[in-house]
This record gives structure tokens, sequence and C-alpha cells, in this order.
């Protein structure tokens, strides 16, 4: 029997909705078959009729798929049943390693839109070795969390015809008219997350075996021991994004490294802020939230008191796709790099970076809109073109997987912008 090409896991979920959305709305145009999976047929019911609804597209015929996370059989049947499994049950930490498990098991891809570090890393060390040997990819992070920083990175670094040493990127929301909110699910992921990062360092020292060189030129520091600084050519406050951002660029940097024997990018990633009061509100959140989601009673209080702690940001209603209009986000890339091509990954320059590249990238609303095409132009790619990644298989970063892809640009085709500011490598070298 032949493999339908998508299954969506956790269809009835809040970010599962959004997936199956567009899903409904390119599945035609794409010439994909599909399905989704969850625990309630009645809620998967609900789901299609719904968006039947709402689009006008009949999708009776579409199958719904029963799946219990704590039933392997189940898990089994579903991974069996696809070329590629979109997984949206979070917390990952959770309930992600049994399905990453089964799929490579079964020989299907798996994507994800976590943006959990530890859970990432662990299911690196855990299934790479299999999924390779499988010829399997296992993709994490293919949302919002971190495609924009992985891509940004990488088309600034194609777009700077010398060697980039550093790159910082600054993320920046625009509610427009809108108040700021976000679903629970993302504030419950956020909270096992961090309280999971003490385990980072021995994964990683079991992941990242030989440590990439030292660079001669590092990136400096620039928050101060408030955690804050202010950025004149931005005029706004910036603080560091403590998302999945940094932990799967640097993964990537591994990858180039390891596997395409390029020379590894320093990158930091920062998100503004408008004022100075705002930015003492983030540090006094930050500072509780940090301590709290340490201890278990600490969570406890943290998901009890969620609107609480949030500062209302947080919900369990579900916003509806007319209420995200008008939301958007953007993400400015600058990166300082030398006036020539090194040699090899291995050396170094005698003389200071002094050629910039300033690139930006941006979209829809990031958490539900943004992250349902970008997961699905993730999944798309992966089914028509994963003869042009470098391996035949393993648990990759997106930028691992996708550079040598056509995802930029149908990325650019679906609603996202990327554009070069400034580039002293061409100016320079046109001299």
């Amino acid at each position: 029997m032949s493999r339908l090409d998508i299954v969506i896991f956790g269809a009835s979920g809040y970010t599962g909705k959004f997936v199956v959305r567009e899903l409904a709305q390119i599945s035609n145009r794409e010439k994909l078959t599909w399905a989704i999976a969850g625990r309630s047929k009645q809620k998967l019911d609900q789901v299609l009729n719904s968006l039947s609804t709402e689009l006008g597209i009949d999708l009776s015929h579409i199958e719904k798929i029963i799946v219990d996370i704590n039933d392997e059989q189940s898990v089994t049947i579903m991974c069996q049943k696809t070329r590629l499994l979109i997984n949206c049950v979070g917390p990952y930490r959770f309930y992600g390693e049994q399905v990453v498990q089964k799929c490579v098991e079964n020989k299907t891809h798996h994507l994800d839109v976590s943006g959990e570090p530890e859970y990432l890393e662990r299911i690196q060390l855990k299934f790479d070795e299999k999924a390779l040997e499988n010829q399997v990819f296992v993709i994490g992070s293919c949302g919002f969390d971190s495609v924009p920083a992985d891509l940004g990175v990488i088309f600034t670094q194609e777009n700077f015809q010398n060697d980039l040493n550093s790159v910082e990127s600054f993320l920046t929301f625009n509610f427009g008219n809108k108040s700021a909110s976000f679903n629970y699910a993302t504030w419950e992921s956020a909270v096992y997350g961090f309280a999971s990062s003490k385990h980072l360092g021995d994964i990683r020292r079991q992941i990242f075996k030989t440590r990439l060189p030292k660079p001669k030129f590092k990136l400096p520091l620039r928050t101060n021991k408030f955690g804050y600084f202010y950025d004149n050519d931005l005029d706004k406050y910036c603080m560091d994004f403590m998302g999945s951002d940094k932990s799967v660029v640097q993964r990537t940097q591994y990858f180039n490294y390891n596997v395409l024997n390029q020379r590894p990018i320093q990158y930091r990633p920062y998100f503004t802020i408008s004022n100075a009061f705002y930015t003492f509100v983030t540090i006094l959140w930050g500072l509780s939230f940090s301590l709290l989601a340490k201890y278990k009673f600490g969570r406890s209080l943290l998901l009890k008191y969620y609107r609480f702690f949030s500062f209302g940001l947080a919900s369990k209603k579900e916003t509806t796709i007319d209420q995200m209009k008008g939301i958007s986000f953007k993400m400015l890339f600058k990166g300082i790099g030398f006036g020539q091509k090194l040699d090899n990954r291995e050396s170094e320059s005698d003389c200071q970076p002094d050629q910039y590249i300033i690139t930006e990238l941006s979209g829809q609303e990031p958490g539900y809109v943004s992250t349902s095409k970008i997961v699905l132009n993730c999944a798309i790619v992966l089914l028509s073109e994963s003869d042009k990644i470098k391996i035949n298989g393993g648990v990759l970063t997106p930028g691992a997987a996708f550079r040598n892809t056509s995802l930029i640009d149908r990325l650019k085709s679906d609603g996202f912008d990327f554009k070069i500011i400034r580039n002293d490598s061409i100016a320079k070298s046109n001299l």
C-alpha cells in the first residue's frame, strides 16, 4: 500500500489547526496526499468540518487517524501510513521522543515546530546515527523557531562575497493596533524548556566531541550586567533572545564545519524593545520566570497562574486568523567579515573584520501563521528535494538540511521578504 505524503499529528491542537488550515489550501496545487491524526475522532471531525465551512473546500475525504501517544502500536501505525510526519504535539520534552523513535524505525521523515533546545539536542544525541542508517530525516524547529534565524544567517552568508566572522540578529514584533498575546501551550513549553536547559551541558559534550576552533576575533557580548543594551543604529533597547535560535544556528555551524568544511560563524540573537519602561518590566519578568522555572513548585505556580505571571499575555482562548491580521515580525541580521576569502576552515585573517553586511527577513504573524507556512514549505521541499541534502539522513537543523534547496525561494513566494540592506563585500570588490 502506497504511503500518504504528509500526516499532521496533533491536528486538533492550537498550532495543528493552523497547519491543517494551510495544508487544506495548498494540497491540490502541490498535489499532496495527506491525513490528520490525534486522540479524539470527534475533535478531528470538528477541525475538518470547521475548515470546510470557512474555506469552502470539501475535506470529507481526508483520513482521520486515531493515535494515543501512550499507545506504541497506534503511533507505529500512524508512522507507517505516511512518508513524512509533521508533529505538532507539545511540550516536546514530554511527548516528542516516542514519536521520533517510531518515525525512525518505520523510515518516516519527521518535522516538528519545537523551540525547546534540550529536546532538540537530546533527539540528535539519541537518534542521529539510526536516522542516518535508515536514510530518514528528523528536522526540528521548522517553524518560527528557528527557520528565520537559521536561514537568515545562511542568506546573509551566501550574499557576502568573502568570509563572515560573526552575525547578530535583532528580532522586532509589530502588533499594529492589536494586543500582544500567545497561546497557553507556548507558555507551557517555555516553562518546561527553561527547566530542562540544565541538561544541555552534558548533552552537548556528547554530541560535539570535536570543538569548533576558537575565533581570533571574538564576537563581543553587548549586554550589560542587567541583561540589556541600547543600539544607537536601531534606536531600540535590546536583550538576549532566549528561544532556540542560538542553539539551532550553532548546530548548523557544527554541520557546516564537519560536513561542508566551512569556517564557522559566530552568532548571537537579540530581540528589541521600544522603550526603557518595557525594558525594565522585561528584566523583572525574566528574573521571576527564571527563578520559578528552576523548581517544581515554581513551575506549578507559573502554569496555574499563567495569566498573572505572563502579564496577561498567555491565554487558553483561541485567536482567529482574522484577529492575527496586521501582526508581523522582522529580523535584522548584522554581519561583519573579512576583506578576502580565507584558504580553509581553519584559516584566520591577520586583519580585523571590517566589512559589513546587513540583511532583513520579515513575515506575517510569527507564532502560528508564519509557523504553519514555514513547516509546510519545509515538508514539501524535503519530499521533493532530499537529494540536495549533503547526507542521506540524520537529525539535522533546518539550515543543515535546506541550505541548497529552494526553501528560501518558496518562502519568498509565500509572503516572506528577504532583502539586502548593505553589503560592503560587493561595494569594495568593485572598487
